[in-house]
């Protein structure tokens, strides 16, 4: 500050310029201050924050600490005699399972414990199932098989395992998939070669030397959502048709199942052929399919002849007197393999014949299941008492892979009606030649080579 000294003018120019700088310096003040109090704002606020933060991290920190001290608490700790004694019960249950009387375990999880034993180490070979700290594969494959084998409900599950209902459920779908994990080594698409059964049997061979097979339909109760109950209800009731086909030897070689109960089997197997593969039906060239009147004559396909007697009990105490009748005592004799193989398949698994309280995703899951354990037990338990037992037969109006993908026809490409009427009729063409063959043997053997045909 400059002090000018003078005149009382001059001394006053020194007071106004003194008073100038006092006013910029009380501004400059007040602005440093309001500058320090924001700052002391901000840092304050920040201060709260890490405080906070710091405060939820030690709290997060003390409960996890505390837990694991908790668990190691509980693991260290003896189990409680409710405990033990659950323990107790479920292990005296499976023991009574397998070594109680003679067929118990034949009786509780349809299949013999040898079997039974085998498809345990299976699912634990591949994976597929594994013992977890309170359940073990043994027990979850009971629970499963005792509820496909007798419908057990949920709490009948419950009471006689000491579960609760949520774990029942939640090992009951984990072994569902777990055995469709199995399904590719035990359900195979038909060989294409002669099946042992027809090639030992003069009245099948060689009339059915191209046969590598049987396809049929067969419905199983469904529960549904009231919006599209309709749609599955046919003159069966609400169901869902399945297709299957199988070997003369009794084992299922595909299935199709979740198609409506009113839908049509021509139209199911349609949608069977026009899947890509390894999805879709496979049918070699030149081999063929027997199906029953339901279905038509086509390539891959011989149905019998339709407005000539068919089932087998229809010919009981009278011999065939034509080609056609013969032919078709024939082909219902090999076809009623599939028909067997149903019954079998139901009188094993009661599940099926039952209206199964799921949603329907599973129980399209319950019935490949049911088809591919009754493979597995014909594969490694051929003796089964069940696959051997007299069923009757309801008549209406592991190998190596496969690799002949060459010589499967493809029913993918679309044909025109001149062209699918040629095919057709070229195969019912086949089909009497076959018809003629079969009555000129069947009158050298029995007729004393008297061709002569009656009602044809």
């Amino acid at each position: 500050m400059r002090v000018i000294l003078g005149n009382s003018g001059g001394q006053e120019e020194v007071d106004v310029e003194v008073s100038a700088e006092a006013a910029r310096f009380k501004m400059n003040s007040n602005s440093n201050s309001q500058r320090m109090d924001g700052d002391f704002d901000d840092e304050e606020a920040v201060k709260r924050m890490c405080v906070g933060a710091t405060f939820s991290v030690m709290v997060i920190i003390f409960i996890f600490f505390r837990r694991i001290k908790c668990r190691r608490r509980s693991i260290r700790s003896a189990p409680s005699d409710e405990k033990l004694q659950r323990e107790r019960s479920r292990a005296e249950l499976m023991r009574r399972i397998f070594h109680g009387y003679s067929d118990s375990c034949q009786n509780f999880v349809r299949m013999r414990p040898g079997a039974f034993m085998k498809l345990a180490s299976l699912m634990r070979k591949q994976q597929l199932l594994k013992d977890s700290r309170n359940i073990t594969v043994e027990e979850q494959l009971a629970i499963t098989l005792n509820i496909l084998g007798h419908k057990s409900k949920n709490r009948m599950m419950r009471t006689q395992f000491i579960r609760s209902g949520d774990t029942i459920s939640k090992y009951f779908n984990r072994v569902l998939q777990a055995i469709s994990g199995i399904q590719g080594r035990f359900m195979k698409q038909a060989p294409n070669e002669v099946p042992q059964e027809i090639l030992s049997n003069p009245s099948f061979y060689p009339f059915f030397k191209d046969c590598i097979g049987m396809i049929d339909g067969t419905h199983v109760d469904a529960m549904l959502p009231a919006a599209i109950v309709s749609c599955f209800r046919g003159r069966k009731g609400v169901t869902q048709n399945i297709l299957a086909a199988c070997t003369p030897n009794k084992q299922f070689t595909y299935v199709l199942a979740g198609w409506e109960g009113s839908a049509n089997d021509y139209r199911i197997l349609q949608d069977a052929l026009s899947r890509p593969q390894p999805y879709g039906l496979r049918v070699y060239i030149g081999k063929y399919y027997l199906c029953d009147a339901g279905y038509t004559t086509q390539p891959g396909f011989i149905s019998p002849y339709r407005g000539v007697r068919y089932h087998l009990k229809e010919f009981m105490g009278r011999t065939p007197q034509n080609r056609r009748e013969l032919f078709n005592l024939r082909h219902s004799s090999l076809r009623s393999k599939i028909e067997a193989t149903f019954g079998i398949l139901k009188n094993r698994f009661k599940i099926l014949t039952a209206k199964p309280h799921y949603p329907f995703p599973t129980q399209v899951d319950i019935v490949l299941a049911c088809t591919v354990l009754h493979n597995y037990i014909t594969t490694v338990d051929p003796e089964d008492e069940l696959l051997n037992e007299t069923i009757d037969i309801e008549e209406e109006d592991v190998a190596e892979e496969i690799s002949e993908d060459t010589n499967v026809m493809d029913f993918t490409q679309s044909q025109t009606v001149r062209e699918q009427n040629s095919s057709k009729d070229e195969w019912r063409s086949r089909r009497d030649e076959i018809a003629l063959d079969m009555w000129t043997d069947y009158c050298r053997r029995y007729r004393h080579g008297d061709t002569h045909e009656s009602a044809l």
